[in-house]
């Protein structure tokens, strides 16, 4: 009688079917649920930021506002040294409005810390890898107010040199996929 030593090629090749099928079935599901988590966090950052823009603009009466009056400066990004980021942290070293000897609607005497400096920090674009651009642009949040200071609007890239963001704005808690012209206000 005759021993078999190992398996018949017939019977490899079936195995690796089976494990193509099974990954074609995998891959794509891993790959949407990643996405979802990328979604959720940027979700979950935008929610704890509109927090803390809601609690400015209860104290200061306006949000913060992207464009200083009377200069050229843009402060959209809402990442370490902007000014964005000193107001809504209260470094009264930096903000334009939210700083020591500056008074709240309330009374309060300004320099409010609405959210950690560390939690801002923290924030950063999920759906971008950063050794993939030296760009900040597309690795960080970025935050748009009106002139007046009346609406404002969260968004983020999701692709580098696309123009296509995630958007949350003040009248909404749910994400807006489009482009920056048509999402943000």
């Amino acid at each position: 009688m005759k021993q078999r030593k190992g398996f018949t090629l017939i019977e490899l090749m079936i195995v690796i079917a089976i494990i193509i099928i099974l990954a074609a079935i995998a891959i794509p599901n891993y790959l949407r649920m990643t996405d979802r988590a990328r979604r959720s966090r940027v979700a979950g950052d935008f929610a704890s930021t509109a927090t803390a823009l809601e609690a400015y603009m209860v104290d200061w009466g306006a949000y913060p506002l992207t464009t200083v009056p009377g200069t050229a400066e843009q402060f959209g990004k809402l990442h370490l040294t902007t000014r964005i980021y000193y107001e809504i942290i209260g470094d009264s070293a930096h903000a334009t409005l939210n700083k020591t000897g500056s008074t709240t609607l309330t009374g309060e005497d300004g320099g409010i810390e609405y959210i950690k400096a560390g939690t801002l920090a923290s924030m950063y674009n999920p759906f971008i890898p950063t050794a993939a651009v030296a760009d900040d642009l597309y690795l960080d949040y970025h935050y748009k107010s009106d002139a007046t200071g009346t609406k404002w609007a969260l968004y983020v890239y999701l692709k580098t040199g696309v123009d296509n963001v995630l958007c949350r704005t003040d009248s909404t808690t749910d994400l807006k996929e489009g482009t920056v012209a048509a999402v943000v206000p």
